[in-house]
C-alpha cells in the first residue's frame, strides 16, 4: 500500500529538481538534446565573447601574457565548424588574420599601440555573433554619419584656400576610414561584407576627387567639388545600406538566445512534477481512508 505514494513521491521529487535545474542551470539539458555528440556552439560562442573582451582589456592594459592566452583560447575556439556556422566565413577568416597578427606582435614585443586595434576589431566581431542585430558595431552608424557630415562642411567651409580646406577633409576622411576598418570583421561576419567593399570603394572615389580640390583653374575645381560631395553623399547611402537590417539578413544572422532563457524541456519536468503530485495525493488519500484494508483480487 505505501508503495502507491511512495514511488510517486520520489519520482515528483525528481522531477521537481530537474525542472529547477533546467531554469537554473543554463543551457546543459536543451543543448544535450540537440548536440549530444558533439561541443555546445551557444555555451562556446558566449565563452569566446567573454575571451574577446579579455583580450580587448589586455590590449588597453598591455597585459602581454595575459592577451597571448586569451589569443590561443579563440585560435581554438574557431577550429569548431559548428561555432563558424553562425555568421558568414568572410567575417571568420577577417578575425582569423586579426588573431595572427595580434599573436605576431605579440611575440616581437610590440607595443600594445600596434594590436590594441585589432584587439579592438576581434571584440566586435564576436560581439556582433552573439548580439546579433543589438550588437555593439551598430552605434557606429551614427558616427560613420558624422564623419560623412564633418567632410563634406570642410570642404564647403574655405572657398579661398582650397588647399586647407582639402587637407582637413582629407584628415577627417582618414579618421573615417579607421572607424570602418575597426567594424569591417563585424560587418563581414554580419552578412555586410559587400556592402562595406561598396563604402570603401566610395571613399576611396571621394579621396581622389578631394585631392583635385586644389588644383587647375577654378572652374575645375569647383566641379571637384561637387563631385566630391556628390561622392560623399553615395557614401552615406552605402552607410544605410549596411546597417539596414532586412528580413533576409535577420534570418541568416539571428541574435543567440541568453543561456538563462525558458526551454521547452522545463515544462515537461514541470508536468511530470504535477502529474506526480496528483498521483501521490490520491495515492495517500486512499491510503488514510483504508491503511490496513485488503483488496479483492477479483
Amino acid at each position: 500500500m505505501k508503495t502507491r505514494i511512495v514511488v510517486p513521491f520520489l519520482i515528483c521529487v525528481f522531477m521537481t529538481i530537474g525542472s529547477v535545474s533546467v531554469v537554473w542551470g543554463g543551457s546543459g539539458p536543451t543543448m544535450d538534446a540537440l548536440f549530444p555528440f558533439a561541443e555546445q556552439p551557444y555555451e562556446t560562442l558566449f565563452r569566446m565573447d567573454e575571451t574577446g573582451v579579455a583580450l580587448y582589456g589586455a590590449a588597453n592594459a598591455n597585459n602581454r601574457q595575459f592577451a597571448y592566452a586569451e589569443v590561443q583560447r579563440l585560435r581554438k575556439g574557431l577550429k569548431s565548424e559548428m561555432v563558424r556556422s553562425y555568421g558568414d566565413e568572410a567575417g571568420w577568416e577577417k578575425l582569423s588574420l586579426d588573431l595572427a597578427t595580434i599573436e605576431t606582435a605579440l611575440a616581437k614585443g610590440a607595443p600594445n599601440s600596434e594590436w590594441r586595434e585589432p584587439s579592438a576589431r576581434v571584440r566586435l566581431a564576436l560581439d556582433a555573433v552573439v548580439g546579433g542585430s543589438g550588437s555593439l558595431w551598430y552605434q557606429y552608424k551614427r558616427l560613420l554619419q558624422d564623419d560623412v557630415q564633418l567632410i563634406g562642411q570642410a570642404l564647403k567651409r574655405s572657398t579661398e584656400d582650397r588647399g586647407a580646406a582639402a587637407e582637413a577633409a582629407l584628415a577627417l576622411l582618414g579618421s573615417m576610414s579607421a572607424h570602418v576598418n575597426r567594424i569591417e570583421p563585424a560587418a563581414a561576419i554580419s552578412g555586410q561584407g559587400l556592402r562595406m567593399e561598396e563604402l570603401k570603394q566610395r571613399m576611396a572615389y571621394s579621396a581622389k576627387m578631394i585631392e583635385l580640390t586644389d588644383k587647375g583653374e577654378a572652374s575645375a575645381t569647383v566641379a571637384a567639388v561637387r563631385t566630391a560631395l556628390q561622392s560623399l553623399e553615395d557614401a552615406s547611402g552605402a552607410i544605410d545600406n549596411i546597417f539596414r537590417m532586412d528580413a533576409a539578413d535577420a534570418n541568416a544572422m539571428p541574435a543567440i538566445a541568453p543561456t538563462a532563457s525558458v526551454y521547452p524541456l522545463q515544462w515537461s519536468f514541470f508536468l511530470g512534477s504535477l502529474i506526480s503530485a496528483v498521483l501521490t495525493f490520491v495515492g495517500w488519500r486512499k491510503y488514510k481512508q483504508t491503511p490496513y484494508g485488503v483488496k479483492s483480487i477479483k
